[in-house]
Protein backbone atom coordinates (compact mmCIF):
# COMPACT_ATOMS: atom_id res chain seq x y z
CA UNK A 1 0.00 0.00 0.00
CA UNK A 2 1.38 3.53 -0.58
CA UNK A 3 1.30 6.06 1.41
CA UNK A 4 -1.78 8.37 0.16
CA UNK A 5 -4.18 4.91 0.20
CA UNK A 6 -6.57 4.92 2.29
CA UNK A 7 -8.62 2.53 4.09
CA UNK A 8 -11.75 2.74 6.05
CA UNK A 9 -11.18 3.05 10.00
CA UNK A 10 -12.63 -0.66 11.88
CA UNK A 11 -13.64 -0.52 15.18
CA UNK A 12 -9.76 -1.53 16.61
CA UNK A 13 -9.01 2.37 16.16
CA UNK A 14 -11.05 3.73 18.56
CA UNK A 15 -9.73 1.37 20.72
CA UNK A 16 -6.24 2.84 20.10
CA UNK A 17 -4.54 3.95 23.50
CA UNK A 18 -0.77 4.87 24.52
CA UNK A 19 -0.04 3.28 28.12
CA UNK A 20 2.01 3.62 30.44
CA UNK A 21 5.68 2.56 30.91
CA UNK A 22 4.86 0.73 34.16
CA UNK A 23 1.62 -0.34 35.45
CA UNK A 24 0.17 1.74 38.82
CA UNK A 25 0.89 -0.67 42.50
CA UNK A 26 -2.57 0.35 42.90
CA UNK A 27 -3.75 -1.09 39.74
CA UNK A 28 -1.81 -4.67 40.05
CA UNK A 29 -3.70 -4.72 43.74
CA UNK A 30 -6.99 -4.44 42.23
CA UNK A 31 -6.25 -6.98 39.41
CA UNK A 32 -5.47 -9.59 42.06
CA UNK A 33 -9.19 -8.23 44.11
CA UNK A 34 -11.17 -9.72 41.29
CA UNK A 35 -10.67 -13.52 42.32
CA UNK A 36 -12.33 -12.52 45.67
CA UNK A 37 -15.68 -14.49 46.15
CA UNK A 38 -17.15 -12.35 49.16
CA UNK A 39 -18.35 -9.04 47.66
CA UNK A 40 -18.43 -7.65 50.81
CA UNK A 41 -14.83 -8.15 51.02
CA UNK A 42 -14.03 -6.55 47.83
CA UNK A 43 -15.42 -3.59 48.73
CA UNK A 44 -13.53 -2.95 52.16
CA UNK A 45 -10.20 -3.74 49.91
CA UNK A 46 -11.58 -1.24 46.90
CA UNK A 47 -11.92 1.24 49.61
CA UNK A 48 -8.67 1.05 51.21
CA UNK A 49 -7.12 1.52 47.43
CA UNK A 50 -9.13 4.77 46.47
CA UNK A 51 -8.17 6.13 50.49
CA UNK A 52 -4.35 5.65 49.18
CA UNK A 53 -5.30 7.03 45.48
CA UNK A 54 -6.54 10.39 47.58
CA UNK A 55 -3.62 10.47 49.62
CA UNK A 56 -1.47 10.63 46.42
CA UNK A 57 -3.46 12.92 44.80
CA UNK A 58 -2.59 15.26 47.75
CA UNK A 59 -6.28 15.21 49.25
CA UNK A 60 -6.89 14.77 53.27
CA UNK A 61 -8.55 11.00 53.81
CA UNK A 62 -10.59 10.67 57.01
CA UNK A 63 -11.44 6.89 57.74
CA UNK A 64 -14.90 6.38 59.26
CA UNK A 65 -15.51 9.90 59.90
CA UNK A 66 -18.91 10.81 62.24
CA UNK A 67 -19.98 13.71 59.80
CA UNK A 68 -23.27 11.77 58.71
CA UNK A 69 -24.01 10.54 62.43
CA UNK A 70 -24.91 7.42 63.13
CA UNK A 71 -24.88 6.09 59.91
CA UNK A 72 -21.20 4.76 58.90
CA UNK A 73 -19.14 6.15 56.13
CA UNK A 74 -16.53 4.41 54.18
CA UNK A 75 -14.31 7.55 54.21
CA UNK A 76 -14.22 11.42 53.97
CA UNK A 77 -12.17 13.48 51.85
CA UNK A 78 -11.17 17.36 52.32
CA UNK A 79 -9.67 19.54 49.21
CA UNK A 80 -8.63 22.33 49.98
CA UNK A 81 -12.46 23.70 48.95
CA UNK A 82 -14.27 21.13 49.36
CA UNK A 83 -16.23 18.36 50.96
CA UNK A 84 -16.74 14.92 49.76
CA UNK A 85 -18.82 11.80 51.25
CA UNK A 86 -17.17 8.04 49.98
CA UNK A 87 -18.69 5.11 49.07
CA UNK A 88 -16.99 2.51 47.59
CA UNK A 89 -19.16 -0.71 46.16
CA UNK A 90 -18.42 -3.98 44.73
CA UNK A 91 -21.31 -6.43 44.47
CA UNK A 92 -22.44 -8.72 41.60
CA UNK A 93 -24.98 -6.09 39.98
CA UNK A 94 -24.91 -2.19 39.44
CA UNK A 95 -25.85 -0.26 41.93
CA UNK A 96 -29.98 0.83 42.78
CA UNK A 97 -31.72 2.69 44.07
CA UNK A 98 -31.88 1.97 46.77
CA UNK A 99 -28.10 2.78 47.49
CA UNK A 100 -28.77 6.57 45.82
CA UNK A 101 -31.65 6.60 48.54
CA UNK A 102 -29.23 5.30 51.88
CA UNK A 103 -26.16 8.09 50.74
CA UNK A 104 -28.43 10.57 50.04
CA UNK A 105 -29.99 10.48 53.78
CA UNK A 106 -26.81 10.36 55.02
CA UNK A 107 -26.28 13.71 53.17
CA UNK A 108 -29.29 15.40 54.48
CA UNK A 109 -27.85 14.80 58.20
CA UNK A 110 -25.20 17.80 56.49
CA UNK A 111 -24.86 21.44 55.80
CA UNK A 112 -25.27 21.03 52.07
CA UNK A 113 -21.60 21.63 50.96
CA UNK A 114 -20.93 18.22 51.00
CA UNK A 115 -20.90 16.10 48.02
CA UNK A 116 -21.12 12.35 48.17
CA UNK A 117 -19.14 10.44 45.60
CA UNK A 118 -20.15 6.90 44.98
CA UNK A 119 -17.35 4.40 43.61
CA UNK A 120 -19.07 1.09 42.49
CA UNK A 121 -17.45 -1.60 39.83
CA UNK A 122 -20.29 -2.17 37.95
CA UNK A 123 -21.72 1.73 37.68
CA UNK A 124 -25.17 2.18 38.36
CA UNK A 125 -28.36 0.96 36.54
CA UNK A 126 -31.16 3.54 34.44
CA UNK A 127 -33.56 4.02 37.71
CA UNK A 128 -30.16 4.99 40.30
CA UNK A 129 -29.09 7.91 37.05
CA UNK A 130 -32.91 9.32 37.08
CA UNK A 131 -33.04 9.40 40.76
CA UNK A 132 -29.24 10.74 41.35
CA UNK A 133 -30.58 13.33 38.53
CA UNK A 134 -33.95 14.31 39.30
CA UNK A 135 -33.31 15.19 42.74
CA UNK A 136 -29.73 16.50 42.62
CA UNK A 137 -31.09 19.45 44.47
CA UNK A 138 -31.28 17.64 47.72
CA UNK A 139 -27.53 16.49 47.45
CA UNK A 140 -25.41 16.04 44.82
CA UNK A 141 -24.27 12.61 44.04
CA UNK A 142 -20.70 11.65 41.84
CA UNK A 143 -20.66 8.39 40.31
CA UNK A 144 -17.44 6.59 39.30
CA UNK A 145 -17.75 2.81 37.50
CA UNK A 146 -15.10 0.71 36.54
CA UNK A 147 -14.11 2.98 33.90
CA UNK A 148 -13.46 5.55 35.88
CA UNK A 149 -12.04 3.76 38.97
CA UNK A 150 -8.84 2.23 36.53
CA UNK A 151 -8.12 5.61 35.14
CA UNK A 152 -8.25 7.06 39.51
CA UNK A 153 -5.88 3.89 39.98
CA UNK A 154 -3.93 4.39 37.35
CA UNK A 155 -2.65 8.24 37.82
CA UNK A 156 -4.29 9.44 40.94
CA UNK A 157 -3.69 13.29 39.69
CA UNK A 158 -6.59 12.36 37.47
CA UNK A 159 -9.00 12.56 40.66
CA UNK A 160 -8.71 16.11 40.30
CA UNK A 161 -10.30 16.55 36.63
CA UNK A 162 -13.15 13.78 37.12
CA UNK A 163 -14.33 15.25 40.37
CA UNK A 164 -14.76 18.66 38.25
CA UNK A 165 -15.95 17.43 34.96
CA UNK A 166 -18.56 14.99 37.11
CA UNK A 167 -19.83 18.00 39.09
CA UNK A 168 -20.04 19.85 36.39
CA UNK A 169 -21.99 17.74 34.28
CA UNK A 170 -24.60 16.97 37.03
CA UNK A 171 -24.94 20.48 37.79
CA UNK A 172 -24.86 22.10 34.50
CA UNK A 173 -26.61 19.50 32.38
CA UNK A 174 -28.20 17.43 34.80
CA UNK A 175 -25.95 14.56 33.78
CA UNK A 176 -24.84 11.43 35.45
CA UNK A 177 -21.58 11.26 33.89
CA UNK A 178 -19.75 7.68 33.59
CA UNK A 179 -16.69 6.71 32.56
CA UNK A 180 -17.68 3.76 30.34
CA UNK A 181 -20.64 5.62 28.97
CA UNK A 182 -18.72 8.51 27.80
CA UNK A 183 -16.23 5.72 26.23
CA UNK A 184 -19.01 4.42 24.38
CA UNK A 185 -20.03 8.07 23.44
CA UNK A 186 -16.71 9.06 22.73
CA UNK A 187 -16.61 6.08 20.01
CA UNK A 188 -20.07 7.13 18.07
CA UNK A 189 -18.91 10.81 18.09
CA UNK A 190 -15.58 9.83 16.36
CA UNK A 191 -17.30 7.70 14.04
CA UNK A 192 -20.18 10.60 13.17
CA UNK A 193 -20.54 12.62 10.39
CA UNK A 194 -21.19 15.81 12.17
CA UNK A 195 -19.91 18.99 10.23
CA UNK A 196 -17.66 21.27 12.92
CA UNK A 197 -19.08 24.82 13.07
CA UNK A 198 -17.41 27.19 10.85
CA UNK A 199 -14.21 28.56 11.38
CA UNK A 200 -12.84 32.17 11.68
CA UNK A 201 -11.89 33.10 7.88
CA UNK A 202 -8.43 34.60 7.65
CA UNK A 203 -8.52 38.28 7.65
CA UNK A 204 -5.84 38.68 5.13
CA UNK A 205 -5.42 37.08 0.83
CA UNK A 206 -3.14 35.35 -0.44
CA UNK A 207 -1.99 35.82 -4.02
CA UNK A 208 0.83 34.07 -5.83
CA UNK A 209 3.66 35.98 -8.36
CA UNK A 210 0.82 36.36 -10.82
CA UNK A 211 -1.63 38.16 -8.41
CA UNK A 212 -4.26 34.37 -8.34
CA UNK A 213 -5.54 33.99 -5.04
CA UNK A 214 -4.40 30.78 -3.49
CA UNK A 215 -5.01 29.23 -0.01
CA UNK A 216 -1.48 28.78 1.45
CA UNK A 217 1.89 29.41 0.60
CA UNK A 218 4.17 26.43 0.29
CA UNK A 219 7.99 26.41 -0.51
CA UNK A 220 10.98 23.96 -0.14
CA UNK A 221 11.96 23.22 3.52
CA UNK A 222 12.23 20.62 6.28
CA UNK A 223 11.36 19.84 10.00
CA UNK A 224 11.01 22.72 11.91
CA UNK A 225 9.22 24.51 15.16
CA UNK A 226 8.65 27.48 13.74
CA UNK A 227 5.72 29.91 12.62
CA UNK A 228 5.83 33.06 10.98
CA UNK A 229 3.81 35.79 11.85
CA UNK A 230 2.33 39.39 11.00
CA UNK A 231 2.28 40.66 15.13
CA UNK A 232 3.87 39.40 17.53
CA UNK A 233 2.59 40.94 20.95
CA UNK A 234 5.37 41.69 23.80
CA UNK A 235 4.41 40.21 27.23
CA UNK A 236 7.23 42.46 28.97
CA UNK A 237 6.11 45.99 27.07
CA UNK A 238 3.97 46.95 30.19
CA UNK A 239 5.20 50.05 32.40
CA UNK A 240 4.67 47.32 35.69
CA UNK A 241 7.80 45.80 36.50
CA UNK A 242 8.66 42.45 36.68
CA UNK A 243 8.37 39.63 33.97
CA UNK A 244 5.82 37.66 32.08
CA UNK A 245 4.26 34.32 32.79
CA UNK A 246 4.06 31.34 30.83
CA UNK A 247 0.96 28.43 30.80
CA UNK A 248 1.07 24.77 28.63
CA UNK A 249 -2.07 23.05 28.39
CA UNK A 250 -1.20 19.22 27.40
CA UNK A 251 -4.29 18.28 25.47
CA UNK A 252 -5.77 14.73 24.79
CA UNK A 253 -5.54 14.68 21.24
CA UNK A 254 -5.58 11.29 20.11
CA UNK A 255 -6.21 11.71 16.01
CA UNK A 256 -7.12 14.49 13.43
CA UNK A 257 -10.43 14.69 14.40
CA UNK A 258 -9.89 15.37 17.64
CA UNK A 259 -7.32 17.82 16.50
CA UNK A 260 -10.09 19.76 14.45
CA UNK A 261 -12.50 19.82 17.49
CA UNK A 262 -9.49 21.51 19.98
CA UNK A 263 -9.33 24.12 17.28
CA UNK A 264 -13.34 24.18 16.96
CA UNK A 265 -13.74 24.69 20.66
CA UNK A 266 -10.92 27.48 20.52
CA UNK A 267 -13.02 29.20 18.23
CA UNK A 268 -16.24 28.88 19.99
CA UNK A 269 -14.46 30.46 23.46
CA UNK A 270 -13.08 32.97 21.32
CA UNK A 271 -9.54 32.12 21.87
CA UNK A 272 -9.30 32.34 17.27
CA UNK A 273 -9.58 35.41 15.12
CA UNK A 274 -9.25 36.41 11.58
CA UNK A 275 -5.47 36.90 11.74
CA UNK A 276 -3.89 33.15 13.35
CA UNK A 277 -1.32 32.06 11.45
CA UNK A 278 0.03 28.63 10.95
CA UNK A 279 2.64 26.42 8.90
CA UNK A 280 2.77 22.41 8.28
CA UNK A 281 5.93 20.63 8.22
CA UNK A 282 6.86 17.76 6.13
CA UNK A 283 9.96 16.44 4.70
CA UNK A 284 11.12 18.40 2.10
CA UNK A 285 7.84 21.24 2.21
CA UNK A 286 6.30 23.85 4.36
CA UNK A 287 3.24 25.12 4.02
CA UNK A 288 2.33 28.39 5.40
CA UNK A 289 -1.17 29.93 5.61
CA UNK A 290 -3.32 32.95 7.89
CA UNK A 291 -6.98 31.95 9.80
CA UNK A 292 -7.86 28.99 11.62
CA UNK A 293 -10.45 28.07 8.69
CA UNK A 294 -7.22 27.21 5.82
CA UNK A 295 -5.24 25.75 8.89
CA UNK A 296 -8.22 23.08 9.02
CA UNK A 297 -8.59 22.64 5.62
CA UNK A 298 -4.86 22.28 5.19
CA UNK A 299 -5.02 19.31 7.70
CA UNK A 300 -7.94 17.16 5.99
CA UNK A 301 -6.39 18.00 2.74
CA UNK A 302 -3.01 16.20 3.18
CA UNK A 303 -3.25 14.00 0.98
CA UNK A 304 -3.65 16.02 -2.12
CA UNK A 305 -0.54 18.51 0.01
CA UNK A 306 2.05 15.88 -0.14
CA UNK A 307 0.77 13.73 -3.88
CA UNK A 308 3.54 15.13 -5.45
CA UNK A 309 6.37 14.74 -3.20
CA UNK A 310 9.16 12.41 -3.81
CA UNK A 311 9.75 10.79 -0.50
CA UNK A 312 6.86 12.26 2.37
CA UNK A 313 7.91 11.49 5.87
CA UNK A 314 5.57 9.20 7.46
CA UNK A 315 4.58 12.29 9.79
CA UNK A 316 3.87 15.76 9.75
CA UNK A 317 4.23 18.82 12.12
CA UNK A 318 2.06 21.80 12.82
CA UNK A 319 2.38 24.91 14.90
CA UNK A 320 -0.67 27.42 14.89
CA UNK A 321 -0.12 30.97 16.28
CA UNK A 322 -2.89 33.29 17.71
CA UNK A 323 -2.37 36.69 19.07
CA UNK A 324 -4.57 36.54 22.15
CA UNK A 325 -6.27 39.19 24.86
CA UNK A 326 -2.86 40.03 27.14
CA UNK A 327 0.33 38.01 25.20
CA UNK A 328 -0.61 34.91 22.70
CA UNK A 329 -0.62 31.28 22.29
CA UNK A 330 0.41 28.30 20.23
CA UNK A 331 -0.80 24.97 18.81
CA UNK A 332 1.95 22.74 18.00
CA UNK A 333 2.39 18.83 17.46
CA UNK A 334 2.71 15.99 15.54
CA UNK A 335 0.08 13.89 12.92
CA UNK A 336 0.74 10.93 10.91
CA UNK A 337 0.78 11.57 7.38
CA UNK A 338 -1.04 8.26 6.95
CA UNK A 339 -5.23 6.71 6.67
CA UNK A 340 -4.88 7.10 10.99
CA UNK A 341 -3.74 10.79 11.56
CA UNK A 342 -2.81 9.95 14.80
CA UNK A 343 -1.19 12.46 16.87
CA UNK A 344 1.67 12.00 18.85
CA UNK A 345 1.65 14.88 20.79
CA UNK A 346 -0.64 17.82 21.14
CA UNK A 347 0.27 21.24 22.98
CA UNK A 348 -0.84 24.63 23.79
CA UNK A 349 1.16 26.59 25.45
CA UNK A 350 0.36 30.64 26.20
CA UNK A 351 2.34 33.71 27.24
CA UNK A 352 0.81 36.52 29.18
CA UNK A 353 1.72 39.46 30.26
CA UNK A 354 1.09 38.16 33.97
CA UNK A 355 -1.31 35.80 35.89
CA UNK A 356 -4.62 37.06 35.42
CA UNK A 357 -6.81 38.23 38.51
CA UNK A 358 -9.87 35.90 37.20
CA UNK A 359 -8.52 33.20 35.53
CA UNK A 360 -12.14 31.62 34.51
CA UNK A 361 -11.35 31.84 30.83
CA UNK A 362 -8.16 29.82 30.92
CA UNK A 363 -9.97 27.36 33.85
CA UNK A 364 -12.79 27.07 30.66
CA UNK A 365 -10.00 25.80 28.35
CA UNK A 366 -8.38 23.34 30.92
CA UNK A 367 -12.57 22.05 31.66
CA UNK A 368 -13.09 21.96 27.75
CA UNK A 369 -9.82 20.30 26.53
CA UNK A 370 -9.99 17.95 29.35
CA UNK A 371 -6.35 18.93 30.11
CA UNK A 372 -4.74 15.22 32.15
CA UNK A 373 -2.53 17.28 34.60
CA UNK A 374 -3.03 19.98 36.37
CA UNK A 375 -1.65 23.86 34.98
CA UNK A 376 0.85 25.75 36.39
CA UNK A 377 1.64 29.29 35.82
CA UNK A 378 5.55 29.90 35.35
CA UNK A 379 7.88 33.03 35.71
CA UNK A 380 9.65 33.68 32.63
CA UNK A 381 13.26 34.38 32.84
CA UNK A 382 14.25 35.79 29.88
CA UNK A 383 12.88 38.12 27.91
CA UNK A 384 9.77 36.96 25.82
CA UNK A 385 10.41 39.01 22.76
CA UNK A 386 13.64 39.28 21.00
CA UNK A 387 13.90 41.78 18.41
CA UNK A 388 17.03 43.07 16.60
CA UNK A 389 17.71 45.03 13.06
CA UNK A 390 19.26 42.59 9.97
CA UNK A 391 22.74 43.97 9.17
CA UNK A 392 23.18 46.00 5.79
CA UNK A 393 20.82 45.56 3.01
CA UNK A 394 19.52 42.05 1.78
CA UNK A 395 17.59 42.49 -1.24
CA UNK A 396 14.69 39.89 -1.36
CA UNK A 397 12.89 37.94 -4.09
CA UNK A 398 8.82 38.72 -3.79
CA UNK A 399 7.25 34.46 -4.37
CA UNK A 400 4.15 36.15 -3.11
CA UNK A 401 1.78 38.62 -1.63
CA UNK A 402 0.03 38.83 1.34
CA UNK A 403 -2.93 41.39 1.27
CA UNK A 404 -6.07 43.49 3.75
CA UNK A 405 -9.24 43.35 1.66
CA UNK A 406 -10.89 46.47 0.40
CA UNK A 407 -13.84 45.67 2.05
CA UNK A 408 -12.01 45.26 5.57
CA UNK A 409 -10.70 49.07 4.72
CA UNK A 410 -11.98 52.61 5.77
CA UNK A 411 -10.20 53.35 1.86
CA UNK A 412 -11.80 50.69 0.03
CA UNK A 413 -8.55 49.40 -1.45
CA UNK A 414 -6.86 46.03 -1.63
CA UNK A 415 -3.07 47.15 0.73
CA UNK A 416 -0.36 44.67 0.19
CA UNK A 417 0.79 43.93 4.20
CA UNK A 418 3.16 41.05 4.16
CA UNK A 419 5.23 38.89 1.48
CA UNK A 420 6.83 35.69 0.79
CA UNK A 421 10.09 35.67 -0.08
CA UNK A 422 12.62 33.86 -1.02
CA UNK A 423 15.15 33.47 2.36
CA UNK A 424 17.94 34.46 1.23
CA UNK A 425 19.87 32.67 3.54
CA UNK A 426 18.83 28.88 2.16
CA UNK A 427 21.77 27.15 0.49
CA UNK A 428 23.87 30.32 -0.44
CA UNK A 429 26.82 31.43 1.13
CA UNK A 430 24.65 34.64 3.23
CA UNK A 431 24.94 33.93 6.83
CA UNK A 432 22.06 34.65 9.01
CA UNK A 433 21.72 36.29 12.40
CA UNK A 434 22.65 33.83 15.18
CA UNK A 435 19.83 33.43 17.06
CA UNK A 436 17.60 33.08 13.36
CA UNK A 437 20.29 30.03 12.09
CA UNK A 438 18.01 27.57 13.69
CA UNK A 439 15.06 29.46 12.22
CA UNK A 440 15.78 30.08 8.79
CA UNK A 441 18.38 27.16 7.95
CA UNK A 442 15.42 24.66 6.70
CA UNK A 443 12.92 26.74 5.05
CA UNK A 444 13.20 27.89 1.63
CA UNK A 445 10.95 30.67 1.83
CA UNK A 446 10.20 33.27 4.80
CA UNK A 447 6.63 34.91 5.34
CA UNK A 448 7.17 38.89 5.84
CA UNK A 449 5.52 41.30 7.21
CA UNK A 450 5.63 45.07 5.87
CA UNK A 451 7.15 47.63 7.90
CA UNK A 452 5.24 50.22 5.13
CA UNK A 453 1.93 49.29 3.43
CA UNK A 454 1.30 50.39 -0.19
CA UNK A 455 -1.79 49.72 -2.15
CA UNK A 456 -1.41 46.59 -4.30
CA UNK A 457 -2.12 48.42 -7.66
CA UNK A 458 1.11 50.26 -6.74
CA UNK A 459 3.97 47.47 -6.71
CA UNK A 460 7.33 48.50 -5.83
CA UNK A 461 10.59 47.54 -7.63
CA UNK A 462 12.61 46.68 -4.30
CA UNK A 463 12.09 44.98 -0.55
CA UNK A 464 15.00 44.03 1.36
CA UNK A 465 15.40 42.56 4.76
CA UNK A 466 14.24 44.97 8.06
CA UNK A 467 14.26 43.95 11.14
CA UNK A 468 13.21 40.20 13.27
CA UNK A 469 11.02 39.99 16.18
CA UNK A 470 11.21 36.27 17.59
CA UNK A 471 10.02 34.67 20.60
CA UNK A 472 10.22 30.89 21.97
CA UNK A 473 6.78 28.87 23.38
CA UNK A 474 8.01 25.49 24.85
CA UNK A 475 7.76 23.64 21.78
CA UNK A 476 7.55 26.66 19.21
CA UNK A 477 9.48 29.15 17.64
CA UNK A 478 7.32 32.88 16.89
CA UNK A 479 9.08 34.49 14.39
CA UNK A 480 7.89 37.64 12.57
CA UNK A 481 10.57 38.96 10.17
CA UNK A 482 9.81 42.52 8.69
CA UNK A 483 10.79 43.59 5.35
CA UNK A 484 11.09 47.55 4.37
CA UNK A 485 10.15 48.70 0.41
CA UNK A 486 12.78 51.05 -1.22
CA UNK A 487 12.28 53.31 -4.36
CA UNK A 488 15.83 55.30 -6.16
CA UNK A 489 13.59 57.99 -6.96
CA UNK A 490 12.10 58.86 -4.09
CA UNK A 491 14.95 59.81 -1.97
CA UNK A 492 18.15 60.31 -4.71
CA UNK A 493 19.34 56.51 -4.74
CA UNK A 494 19.63 56.64 -0.77
CA UNK A 495 17.70 54.15 1.64
CA UNK A 496 18.04 53.57 4.96
CA UNK A 497 19.90 50.72 6.11
CA UNK A 498 22.26 49.96 9.18
CA UNK A 499 25.62 48.68 10.30
CA UNK A 500 26.95 45.64 12.19
CA UNK A 501 26.54 46.56 16.35
CA UNK A 502 23.55 49.11 15.42
CA UNK A 503 20.75 49.37 17.91
CA UNK A 504 16.93 47.82 17.02
CA UNK A 505 15.94 51.56 16.45
CA UNK A 506 19.14 52.81 14.70
CA UNK A 507 19.06 53.76 11.06
CA UNK A 508 21.77 55.14 9.16
CA UNK A 509 21.11 56.94 5.54
CA UNK A 510 23.80 55.43 3.25
CA UNK A 511 24.47 54.51 -0.85
CA UNK A 512 23.14 51.37 -2.46
CA UNK A 513 26.17 49.05 -3.69
CA UNK A 514 26.23 50.10 -7.82
CA UNK A 515 26.59 45.90 -8.15
CA UNK A 516 23.64 45.11 -6.23
CA UNK A 517 20.47 44.52 -8.36
CA UNK A 518 17.86 45.33 -7.14
CA UNK A 519 16.04 41.75 -7.95
CA UNK A 520 18.60 39.53 -8.04
CA UNK A 521 17.55 36.11 -8.89
CA UNK A 522 18.96 32.60 -8.06
CA UNK A 523 17.70 29.29 -9.66
CA UNK A 524 17.34 27.44 -6.32
CA UNK A 525 15.56 30.07 -5.01
CA UNK A 526 13.33 30.34 -8.08
CA UNK A 527 12.10 27.34 -7.08
CA UNK A 528 10.05 28.44 -4.21
CA UNK A 529 7.00 27.37 -5.13
CA UNK A 530 3.52 28.60 -4.40
CA UNK A 531 0.03 26.34 -3.65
Amino acid sequence: MTLHEEEPLDAADDDFEIGPWHESDLLRELHTLRALPNPQGRGYKLEDLLERAFQRAHFQAEHNPKMAGRRQTDFAVISHNNRYLVEAKWENHPAGTDIIQAIRSRLRRLDGTVVALLFTMLGINGDAAKEIAEHRQEGLILVFDEADILVVLKDPQELERLLRLKHDKLVVHGYVHCGEKERQAEKNTRRSRKQPRQLPEGRYRLLDASGMDVPWFHGPGGFDPTVFCLNLPDVDWVPAAGSGVSLDMPVAAWDQRDLLRLIDSLAELGWMGDQGQWSIQQHGRNWHGTGARSFAHALKDWKARTADLEDPHHSEEFVYFEACDGGFYTVSGNISAERTRRVARCNASFQLVGMPLDPGSLQQLYRRFDVPSRGHFRPLVEQSVKRQRFDGSIPLLVLGHIVEPADHRWDQEDWVVGLLVANPYYRSDLQPPEELAHDLERTGVIVCDLRSHHPLSKPKDRYELWSYERARTSDAHALRVVAEWWEPEDNVGRRPSVRAGSGYFDVEVLDPPQDSPPRARRRDQGQAGIR
